[in-house]
C-alpha cells in the first residue's frame, strides 16, 4: 500500500461516522499516517448489512470500504487476489474510490469503483475454541457457524477449528431465494452460513426452534442481537457490544468459550440434584402417609414415634439433602419430562416402602406385645429403606459399580449406617430417643424383609425403565 493510498484510507477513517472493529484495526495499523486536509466530507453512505460497504463522499471523489463481492467484479485480478486470501482464512475488505459524483442509490458501483488496496486481516482463533466445541460435540450438541464473512473465509476458519468438520455451506444470498419450507430445510441440512444478515440469523434460530431443537446463540456484536434474543439461551461476550450483553441470558465475563462446557455441566448438575433431593422428600412423604393410612385401615395403633421420626428425618432426609447438593453429575440430562419421571419414580418407591413398613410393623405387633418395640423395628426398616432409596435414586443414571466409586453416595451409605448403629447400641442415646433394645435376630429379620422388598421395588423400576442397571 503506497503512501497516497494510506493517506486516502486514513482520511476515510477520520471522516466515517460508525467505526466498527475492522476500521479500528486499520486505524491502529495506520497510526503514524496523517489524513489529507484537502478532503472535506460532504455526505456519507453508512454501512448496512444489506449494502456491506460504507462510503464518504467528497467534492470530486468518493472513498469506499467494504466487502469484496459487493465492490469487485468477479473474475477480475483484484477479486482473484481476494479469493487467495479468504482461502487462507483471512478476513478481507477492499478500499478504493469512485471518481466524480456518486449517489448512494446508484446500482453500478462495481463499474465505477477503482480498488486501491486489498486489506487482509488475520483474526486468530481463540485457543480454547477447538477444545470447547469438541467437548460440546461429545455431549451430542451440534454447533453451526453463522457469519457475515465470505464463504471461503468461514470454511477456512471452520477447518482450522476442526479439520474433520463437514463444510455444508450456504450463503445469505441463496437463503433469500428460498421459500419458507425450503429455508427451514436448508437450515437443518447446512452447518455453515456465510454473508448472513442480522434478520437471517434470527430466522435461522427460529427455524431450529420450530423443529423442537434447543438453541444457544453465542455472539458479541450488534448484528447478533436479534438472534441472541430469539434463542432459548443467549450468550454474549463481555467484550462485545452493550446491546448484545443487555439481551443475553448469560454473559461470559472472561470472554472465553471454555466456559460453555462448564455452563452445560452446571446446568445438568442443578437439574439432577433438584430431581435427586425432590425424590428423597417425595418418597419419604408418600411412604409415611401410605403406611399410616394402611395400618390405620387395618386397625393398628399409630406406627411412628415422634422421636423416631426426628432420627429418621436427620439420617435419611437432612444429611443426604445437604451433601447431595454438592454432587457433580456429567451425564446427559434434560428438564423434558422432569415432573413425570419424578412422580413415577417416587410413587413406585414410596408405595413399595409403605408396604414393607406395614409388613414389618404388623409382624412385630403380633410377635411383641410392646408398642415401643414394634415402633423401634419400624425405625430400623425406615433407615434400611432410606439407604436403599439412595442407591435406587443413583441407579437411575449409574451402574451399581459406578455408584460404589462415587464418594458422596458411598460416604452417605457408610455414614448413615454407622450413625444408626451407634444410636441403637448406645444406652444414653437409646434412652433419650425412646429406642428399644433390639435383638440381633430381630435386627436380621427386619434387614432380610427390607432386602427382599428392595429387590422387588428395583425389579418394578427396571420394568418401567427408570433404572439404568440393577
Amino acid at each position: 500500500m503506497n503512501q497516497q493510498t494510506q493517506q486516502l484510507l486514513k482520511t476515510f477513517i477520520r471522516d466515517v461516522t460508525a467505526k466498527n472493529k475492522v476500521i479500528e484495526v486499520i486505524d491502529r495499523y495506520l497510526s503514524d499516517v496523517k489524513p489529507l486536509d484537502t478532503f472535506t466530507k460532504q455526505s456519507e453512505i453508512p454501512f448496512s448489512s444489506e449494502r456491506k460497504y460504507s462510503a464518504c463522499v467528497y467534492k470530486d471523489s468518493t472513498l469506499v470500504l467494504g466487502a469484496p463481492e459487493m465492490l469487485l467484479e468477479k473474475g477480475s485480478k483484484a477479486f482473484e487476489a481476494v479469493t487467495a486470501y479468504t482461502k487462507e482464512a483471512y478476513r478481507v475488505v477492499v478500499f478504493g474510490l469512485i471518481t466524480g459524483a456518486y449517489r448512494k442509490e446508484d446500482e453500478n458501483i462495481k463499474k465505477e469503483f477503482t480498488p486501491q488496496a486489498i486489506i487482509a486481516m488475520d483474526d486468530p482463533i481463540r485457543e480454547e475454541i477447538p477444545k470447547a466445541l469438541l467437548e460440546l460435540t461429545k455431549n451430542n450438541i451440534e454447533y453451526r457457524i453463522i457469519s457475515g464473512d465470505s464463504p471461503d473465509t468461514v470454511i477456512s476458519i471452520a477447518k482450522k477449528i476442526n479439520k474433520d468438520y463437514p463444510a455444508n455451506i450456504i450463503s445469505g444470498q441463496e437463503l433469500e431465494t428460498l421459500s419458507e419450507d425450503a429455508f427451514e430445510q436448508a437450515v437443518l441440512t447446512h452447518n455453515i452460513f456465510a454473508r448472513i444478515k442480522p434478520s437471517q440469523k434470527q430466522m435461522i434460530i427460529r427455524a431450529l426452534k420450530k423443529h423442537k431443537l434447543f438453541t444457544i446463540m453465542v455472539g458479541d456484536g450488534v448484528n447478533d442481537v436479534l438472534a441472541i434474543k430469539e434463542s432459548d439461551l443467549g450468550v454474549a461476550m463481555n467484550g462485545g457490544s452493550t446491546m448484545a450483553k443487555d439481551v443475553a441470558d448469560v454473559v461470559l465475563l472472561n470472554n472465553s468459550f471454555a466456559t460453555l462446557p462448564l455452563l452445560l455441566y452446571e446446568g445438568r448438575r442443578i437439574i439432577t440434584n433438584i430431581q435427586t433431593i425432590a425424590n428423597i422428600y417425595l418418597i419419604k412423604n408418600i411412604s409415611s402417609i401410605a403406611a399410616i393410612l394402611l395400618l390405620g385401615f387395618i386397625g393398628l395403633q399409630f406406627p411412628f414415634n415422634p422421636k423416631h421420626v426426628e432420627i429418621a428425618s436427620f439420617l435419611i432426609i437432612g444429611l443426604p439433602s445437604f451433601f447431595l447438593a454438592f454432587e457433580k453429575h456429567t451425564f446427559s440430562t434434560t428438564d423434558e419430562g422432569f415432573l413425570k419421571r419424578l412422580l413415577l419414580f417416587s410413587s413406585i418407591v414410596g408405595f413399595g416402602n409403605a408396604i414393607i413398613y406395614a409388613i414389618v410393623y404388623m409382624y412385630y405387633d403380633i410377635a411383641s406385645e410392646r408398642l415401643l418395640y414394634s415402633r423401634t423395628m419400624l425405625l430400623c426398616a425406615v433407615i434400611f429403606l432410606g439407604i436403599n432409596n439412595l442407591v435406587l435414586i443413583y441407579s437411575q443414571h449409574y451402574r451399581f459399580e459406578e455408584i460404589l466409586k462415587r464418594k458422596i453416595p458411598l460416604f452417605l451409605i457408610v455414614g448413615i449406617t454407622m450413625l444408626f448403629l451407634i444410636a441403637i447400641t448406645n444406652n444414653a442415646i437409646r434412652g433419650f430417643f425412646d429406642i428399644a433394645n433390639v435383638t440381633l435376630l430381630d435386627f436380621s429379620i427386619t434387614f432380610f424383609l427390607c432386602a427382599v422388598g428392595s429387590m422387588i421395588i428395583a425389579i418394578v423400576l427396571k420394568k418401567t425403565t427408570l433404572l439404568k442397571q440393577l
